[in-house]
C-alpha cells in the first residue's frame, strides 16, 4: 500500500455537493385558513422549532405560516423558500410532514433529488426517514408520491359533488356579473340577482332592440356607473346563464334548466346572439323534394323550393324569385340528376384495381408525410425535455416566474402543433384500406344508393358529391354542376384511365395530377359523411 501513497491525489471523490454548516429553514403551510386540527400552523412551527433545537440546528428563517395549496409548486413562500436555500447555502429543510412540502408527487421528487445534488436535505417530523439511503431515498419518494395521489382522490370526489350540483340546476363558483353568491335554507349555494342585474338586462335590451355595437353598450354602461371592458361584454352575452340555463366545464357538452332567476327571456338571449327561434314548417322534411335547396336556378342564382299540384297529384320545384319562370316538375330533375350520378358511377369490375391504384396514388401524393413522421416525432421528444428541464429549473429557483411562463407558453404550443401533426399524418395511413373500401362501394351504386336512401340521407349523399349543390338551367333543360368531391374526380378519372389501359400497369402521374388537389388524396373528408 505504501508504494500507492503517491497516487493519493489522483483519486475520484464523490460528485455530490456536501454543505459542511447546521443551518436550516423551516417551512409550514396548512390548505385552509380554517385548519385548527393537529397539523395548524402553530402545532407544525413548535414541533419543527422544537426538533431543530434539540438537534443543534442554526434555524436561519422561517417560511410558510399561511394557507396554500400544495396541488401545485407556484407558491409564493415555496418558491422565496428555495431561492433562500439556495443563496444562503442551508443544509436543512425542515417540514412537519412531507405533504406539506409538497402535493405535486413526480415534480417534489425531481426537486427533492436536485436539491440533494446541491447538499441540501429535506427532513420530515411525521416520515422519519434517512434520504441518504436507498431505502429511505424509495420512502421519501413514496409518500411524496402519496400526497399527490390523497390530493387527487380528494379533488375528484370535490369535481364529482360539484358535477352532481350543476347537473341538478345549481351554479357552483364565482357568481358571475348580475348575480351574487349566497345558499339556501339546506346550504346549498345558490345564485341571487346583485345590483348590476339592471345593467346586464339594459345591454341585452340594448342589443337587441337597438342593434348597438358591444363598444357603444360599453359607453352607455359606463356612464351609468358600470365600467366594463368589451371583451367581458361579449362573454356575458355569449353565457346562457342570464336567461336561466347552466352551461359549464365540468358538464361539458352539456346545458342545465337552472334554479336561479333568470336576467332576460330565452328569446331575447337567442336574438343577442343572432339566433331566431323558427316554427316548425320550415324543417318539414317532404321525401318528393331532396334536391330542395340544393338546387338553385341558373338564371338568378336563388335555391329552389317545392310545391304540390294536388289536381295532378304532382309535385313541382320552383324559383323562390317573384317573375322567375323556373319551375320543374321533379321526375325530370331528379332524372337529370340520377344521369348526371351515372357518369361517376364506376363499374364493379374495376373495384380491385381501382383500390390497387388508389393506394398507390395515395401514397406517392402523400409520400413526403410519412418520411416526416421520424423528425416530427425527435422534436416532439425534444420539446418535452426543453420543458421539463424549465419545471426543474423553474422549481429550484434558477428562473423566475416570468420568464418561465413565457417559454412554458411557447414550448406546450410547439408541442401541441407536433402532435396535431403527428396524429394528422397518422390517422390517413392507418385507415387507408377502409377509406378506399368505402369510397369505391359508394361509386359504384349510386344511382341505387340514392334512390334507396330517405330524404335526410339523400341530402347527405347530395352534399358529399357535390359540397357548392348544383343548379338547373330552364331555358335549356339541363342540370349543370361545377366544384364536385376531388375524391369523386379521382376515382372518375382512374376509372377512365383504367378502361384504357388493359394491361394494369400503373398510371402516370402526371395525367392524376389535375384531379388531385394541391393538399394531396384526402380520404378523411370522404369518411365523415360515408
Amino acid at each position: 500500500m505504501k508504494e500507492l501513497s503517491h497516487f493519493s491525489s489522483f483519486a475520484k471523490h464523490k460528485l455530490a455537493k456536501t454543505i459542511a454548516s447546521n443551518k436550516a429553514v423551516i417551512y409550514t403551510r396548512v390548505s385552509d385558513v380554517k385548519q385548527k386540527d393537529n397539523t395548524s400552523l402553530e402545532t407544525q412551527w413548535e414541533k419543527c422549532t422544537a426538533y431543530a433545537l434539540e438537534n443543534g440546528y442554526e434555524i436561519c428563517k422561517y417560511f410558510g405560516g399561511t394557507n396554500e395549496s400544495a396541488k401545485t409548486d407556484e407558491r409564493k413562500e415555496y418558491k422565496e423558500m428555495l431561492a433562500y436555500v439556495k443563496r444562503k447555502k442551508i443544509k436543512y429543510i425542515i417540514v412537519h410532514s412531507l405533504d406539506r412540502y409538497s402535493r405535486t408527487g413526480g415534480l417534489a421528487i425531481a426537486t427533492v433529488e436536485e436539491l440533494k445534488k446541491k447538499g441540501v436535505k429535506v427532513i420530515s417530523l411525521s416520515q422519519n426517514v434517512d434520504s441518504d439511503t436507498p431505502t429511505g431515498a424509495f420512502m421519501q419518494s413514496f409518500h411524496l408520491m402519496y400526497s399527490k395521489y390523497d390530493n387527487d382522490i380528494r379533488r375528484e370526489k370535490t369535481i364529482s359533488g360539484m358535477r352532481h350540483r350543476l347537473l341538478n340546476g345549481y351554479w357552483m363558483g364565482m357568481a358571475p356579473l348580475g348575480y351574487k353568491n349566497a345558499r339556501n335554507e339546506q346550504n346549498i349555494p345558490i345564485l341571487l340577482p346583485s345590483k348590476d342585474a339592471r345593467f346586464i338586462k339594459k345591454a341585452f335590451r340594448w342589443k337587441v332592440d337597438e342593434q348597438l355595437s358591444n363598444v357603444e353598450i360599453v359607453d352607455r354602461l359606463e356612464a351609468l356607473g358600470l365600467k366594463i371592458y368589451k371583451q367581458r361584454l361579449s362573454a356575458i352575452f355569449r353565457n346562457p346563464i342570464y336567461c336561466g340555463i347552466i352551461s359549464h366545464s365540468l358538464i361539458a357538452g352539456k346545458i342545465v334548466k337552472g334554479n336561479h332567476k333568470p336576467l332576460v327571456s330565452e328569446e331575447l338571449f337567442l336574438k343577442a346572439n343572432g339566433v331566431t327561434k323558427q316554427k316548425s314548417k320550415h324543417h318539414v322534411k317532404n321525401d318528393h323534394l331532396p334536391l330542395k335547396g340544393f338546387m338553385s336556378c341558373a338564371a338568378c342564382g336563388s335555391p329552389l323550393t317545392g310545391f304540390l299540384v294536388k289536381a295532378k297529384g304532382i309535385y313541382y320545384y320552383k324559383c323562390k324569385t317573384n317573375g322567375c319562370s323556373c319551375n320543374r316538375n321533379t321526375n325530370i330533375l331528379h332524372q337529370h340528376f340520377k344521369d348526371i350520378l351515372s357518369l361517376y358511377q364506376i363499374d364493379r369490375a374495376l373495384i380491385e384495381p381501382l383500390k390497387k391504384q388508389l393506394k398507390y396514388t395515395f401514397n406517392y401524393f402523400n409520400k413526403s408525410d410519412k418520411e416526416q413522421l421520424p423528425v416530427l416525432h425527435r422534436n416532439l421528444k425534444a420539446v418535452e425535455e426543453k420543458i421539463e428541464k424549465m419545471q426543474e429549473r423553474y422549481v429550484i429557483g434558477e428562473i423566475e416566474v416570468e420568464l418561465y411562463r413565457k417559454f412554458k407558453d411557447k414550448f406546450v404550443e410547439e408541442k401541441e402543433k407536433i402532435e396535431q401533426e403527428i396524429q394528422q399524418s397518422g390517422s390517413i395511413s392507418s385507415n387507408l384500406d377502409n377509406y378506399i373500401e368505402n369510397a369505391l362501394k359508394l361509386f359504384s351504386n349510386l344511382n341505387k344508393m340514392w334512390e334507396l336512401c330517405d330524404y335526410t340521407g339523400k341530402q347527405k349523399l347530395q352534399k358529399l358529391l357535390f359540397p357548392s349543390g348544383i343548379r338547373y338551367d330552364r331555358k335549356n333543360d339541363v342540370v349543370q354542376t361545377f366544384e364536385p368531391n376531388p375524391v369523386m374526380e379521382l376515382v372518375r378519372s382512374l376509372s377512365d384511365g383504367l378502361l384504357k389501359n388493359k394491361s394494369g400497369q400503373h398510371l402516370s402521374i402526371k395525367c392524376l395530377s389535375a384531379s388531385v388537389t394541391v393538399e394531396g388524396f384526402k380520404p378523411p373528408t370522404l369518411r365523415a359523411e360515408i
